[in-house]
């Protein structure tokens, strides 16, 4: 196995510095983004699972992000794919998948919140403000229930922090607990990495 990371060093003024991780396996390749916090703590993301060099879309968790300018300053649109194993669920009365993307909005002077939903769709549009630069940091969140029987339901949860920049500051990583969440914690302790240029 071998391994490499991109990393950099934090800003000071940033609390997580995200950098994706590729580990390479004879039989296939696991990319996993890592956000890195000041502790030295480190919580896994976004997952990977490549084999024969196509994604395994049933082991894979992960998102599409596309973010250009609108004719208004200071707005930009955006597009969000998540990517799971349920992404082409036949949804119905038995099978229901909610995708729920929370953003921050920065105007001159504040912070806001919106929240999009979908039940139809794993792709999510929208529109934020940030008068500071593109900047977008949100989280994106989907619950699937599945009747298996009258009295058995199958329940999934996916979190996945939203951002596109290496260093950030999003809110959601503390205030859903994922910085708590012992599934998402990755011990590095012994891992050598490789830079890859």
């Amino acid at each position: 196995m071998s391994k490499n990371s991109n990393s950099q060093k934090l800003d000071k003024s940033k609390k997580y510095l995200r950098s994706m991780m590729r580990l390479n396996f004879p039989d296939r390749t696991e990319e996993i983004e890592i956000y890195l916090i000041k502790k030295n703590d480190t919580i896994t993301n976004q997952y990977k699972l490549i084999r024969n060099n196509k994604i395994d879309t049933l082991e894979s968790c992960y998102y599409d992000l596309e973010i250009s300018k609108t004719d208004k300053p200071n707005f930009y649109k955006g597009k969000i794919t998540l990517h799971t194993k349920y992404e082409n669920l036949k949804l119905n009365k038995k099978n229901r998948r909610t995708i729920e993307f929370g953003y921050c909005n920065q105007n001159k002077d504040s912070l806001y919140l919106k929240y999009i939903t979908s039940k139809s769709s794993a792709t999510l549009n929208f529109e934020f403000e940030n008068h500071k630069n593109s900047k977008l940091n949100g989280i994106l969140y989907q619950i699937t229930e599945r009747d298996s029987t009258k009295e058995l339901m199958n329940l999934n949860q996916v979190h996945l922090l939203v951002d596109n920049f290496p260093q950030t500051n999003n809110l959601f990583l503390e205030s859903y607990d994922l910085d708590k969440d012992k599934s998402k914690k990755l011990n590095l302790k012994g891992i050598k990495l490789e830079k890859k240029n």
